[in-house]
């Protein structure tokens, strides 16, 4: 296929500009310097895909990447060479109409500058082999690109062993700093710090750290060059060879980490004293810097992120290094670490407000909890401290029947229900903390009877928590409150497998602050749910809201948008009512809103109507009671595609998962947002 086959006269071709918003071509611009523009696009058409565009002789040359691009060298990607774009292009966000060619949304998903790494980039066009940098707001460094032997389109694309580049499951750099102001790096920074003392607390919008006996410093890393700074930004006196040269190994060019330095004892602990005599010797070799927040990244000022997200950030660049080591936190159980603390000599505790921004100096949003003096080792992260040593307290619940069989074709016995759930109780309970919970108990395991069972009043222990709600009808029903870990497995006991709780909570019943869009098949085709999702959160997203999404661990899906708490049910309702309206618009063929399942035949129904006072809807990561133990998945918006299949994540794929991406969901808990803007953003559609 000669390169004509890819100009600008086939864009022309494929395209009606009175009907779609695309740019029309212009004349192309003739010169160019070593650094060009790119853009990469996430294209929602048919299948979603991703087209990365090259600037070239003043067009964008283009390839679709059905999976993206990935950061381990290993992965080829094959990329499908297209038309080329017009230099438009490079800012275009629109949505492509129905029954145009590449109809569906086109939003940037990243942009930046590139160069030619090796020889000329048309040369390398004709040759079949090109070799660029990258470096934009989410993708950085080198990749290779190779068309295949007898074709002119097919080529794949690969990860270059540089600095940014994975293995596999290591995480990726998770921000989006393409839209984001350049900073300079900068040369002094003061260190944020605690502005209180505080006893031991529990706070799901709170993270908590361990505090490292040493010296507070920070580092900043700019290309070859590492500058050690005290807490006052002062450059620091001590020469650390060591620490500089895995530094350098960041998975960043620029950045600035804060952290603690630190020297451990023949127990593996944090010793100030040994720290300052090993300093006055000037033996630093085996000195450790613990870093837990990231300040800055290459031509980005962080200061002004949330903390998770800062925290997620430090994560995914920080080296393998047995020198320069993150900091781990674990959320909400300040009280429980305090005390795993206390009872093995760690210094104490650092309490922060997860979605806190770095501000010099003392903060209310650091606490520090001092810990009791003693004379026991302690080593390892946060969550290795939290697993070892009995830290979780002895359950209250007093089990029964573990051996019962839940699963009878699985063979999953009650009891590693209950393990499950055990192990993963921190993730579960801030997302039934202080709500009215239903139970539907299934006492016989997923084949025998089961019963909604809802009202407790006079059937639970003492320590359980209960609220007695008035319902609609003015009943007042005494429901249970599962704040804590020994409440879930009472509950998970009486063999409730999932739960279900309100979407308000008890102090403000009549104000939820979740707004629910179920989607719920009719049949076993999951990439029905799959294409409707999309397209709500194609609506969402371009009102300007950061919607959830998880499976509902059967056939369905599951999107949430965490509301600020001043709305009525009614209005969360007739909001996602009009969104799920404009699905079934773009979807007549497989979503509908008809209430009556007899009447839905094959179609999706689109559930608005969950937004109701007592409605329930399952959290993440309960166990759902269907054959393979499936469990409700929280999954980010690029996993949307045709191979995503709900019996994916049970109880033996999900914990590597987490474990590897974090809690996808957290932000339906802490990212708390208003309809007002969604509403006039969805009226200027």
């Amino acid at each position: 296929m000669a390169e004509k086959d890819f100009s600008l006269d086939k864009y022309r071709s494929k395209r009606d500009f009175a009907k779609t918003p695309e740019p029309a071509p212009a004349e192309p611009l003739a010169a160019e310097a070593e650094l060009r523009d790119f853009v990469i696009h996430r294209h929602e058409a048919r299948n979603l895909h991703y087209d990365l565009r090259l600037e070239m002789e003043g067009v964008l040359k283009s390839w679709a990447v059905p999976k993206g691009l990935s950061w381990v060298p290993a992965d080829k990607h094959l990329a499908v060479r297209t038309e080329d774009h017009p230099i438009e292009y490079l800012t275009f966000d629109g949505v492509i109409p129905k029954g145009q060619y590449g109809a569906g949304a086109m939003t940037i998903w990243d942009r930046g500058t590139y160069r030619v790494t090796e020889g000329d980039g048309l040369d390398g066009l004709d040759d079949g082999k090109l070799e660029i940098e990258l470096r934009g707001g989410r993708v950085r460094g080198q990749w290779h690109m190779v068309r295949l032997a007898k074709s002119d389109k097919d080529w794949l694309l690969f990860k270059y062993r540089d600095r940014y580049a994975r293995e596999e499951g290591e995480p990726v750099f998770p921000l989006d700093l393409s839209r984001e102001k350049p900073a300079k790096i900068p040369r002094s920074v003061k260190t944020m710090r605690p502005a209180q003392t505080a006893e031991p607390f529990s706070d799901a919008a709170w993270v908590f750290e361990l505090k490292f006996a040493g010296v507070r410093m920070t580092a900043a890393v700019d290309g070859g060059g590492v500058r050690f700074a005290d807490a006052s930004g002062k450059t620091a006196k001590w020469k650390l060879s060591e620490l500089e040269g895995d530094l350098r190994r960041l998975r960043a060019e620029r950045a600035v980490l804060d952290g603690v330095l630190v020297a451990s004892d023949e127990a593996d602990r944090p010793d100030a004293d040994l720290l300052a005599q090993r300093l006055a010797a000037g033996d630093t070799e085996e000195l450790r810097f613990y870093v837990f927040d990231l300040l800055h990244y290459e031509d980005w000022d962080l200061r002004e992120r949330p903390l998770l997200q800062r925290k997620s950030a430090l994560a995914s660049v920080v080296p393998k290094s047995a020198r320069v080591l993150y900091v781990d936190h674990v959320v909400e159980r300040g009280e429980e670490l305090a005390d795993l603390v206390a009872r093995r000599g760690l210094a104490g505790v650092i309490a922060k407000r997860g979605d806190s921004p770095y501000a010099a100096g003392p903060s209310d949003d650091w606490k520090e909890i001092r810990a009791a003096e003693s004379t026991a080792p302690a080593t390892g992260s946060v969550h290795d401290a939290l697993a070892k040593g009995g830290s979780r307290r002895p359950s209250r619940v007093k089990f029964s029947n573990r051996n019962k069989i839940y699963w009878p074709v699985e063979g999953i016995t009650k009891g590693q229900l209950l393990d499950w759930y055990d192990r993963m109780a921190d993730v579960i309970v801030p997302y039934l903390r202080d709500r009215p919970v239903h139970m539907l108990r299934y006492p016989d395991g997923i084949e025998g009877k089961s019963f909604y069972h809802k009202n407790v009043a006079g059937r639970m222990p003492d320590w359980v928590k209960t609220v007695v709600v008035k319902e609609e009808g003015g009943e007042e029903v005494r429901y249970v409150v599962c704040n804590d870990r020994d409440t879930l497995l009472q509950l998970v006991n009486l063999g409730s497998i999932d739960l279900h709780p309100w979407l308000s909570r008890t102090d403000e019943p009549e104000m939820p602050d979740w707004a629910i869009i179920d989607l719920d098949p009719s049949d076993d085709d999951f990439s029905k749910p799959v294409r409707i999702a999309r397209t709500v959160g194609k609506v969402l997203h371009g009102a300007g809201l950061r919607p959830s999404l998880k499976t509902s661990g059967k056939t369905g899906l599951h999107i949430y948008v965490p509301l600020v708490r001043k709305y009525s049910y009614e209005q969360a309702r007739m909001f996602c009512e009009v969104v799920a309206r404009m699905a079934v618009v773009e979807h007549k063929d497989i979503a509908t809103v008809e209430r009556t399942p007899a009447k839905r035949g094959s179609k999706v129904y689109v559930d608005y109507g969950q937004n109701r006072r007592e409605q329930t809807v399952v959290p993440p990561y309960v166990v759902r009671p269907v054959p393979g133990a499936s469990v409700s998945a929280p999954l980010d918006w690029d996993e949307l595609s045709g191979r995503v299949q709900p019996a994916d994540f049970n109880l033996e794929t999900v914990p590597e998962r987490l474990e590897r991406l974090g809690d996808l969901f957290r932000g339906a808990l802490t990212d708390l947002q208003e309809l007002e803007p969604a509403i006039e953003a969805l009226g200027n559609r």
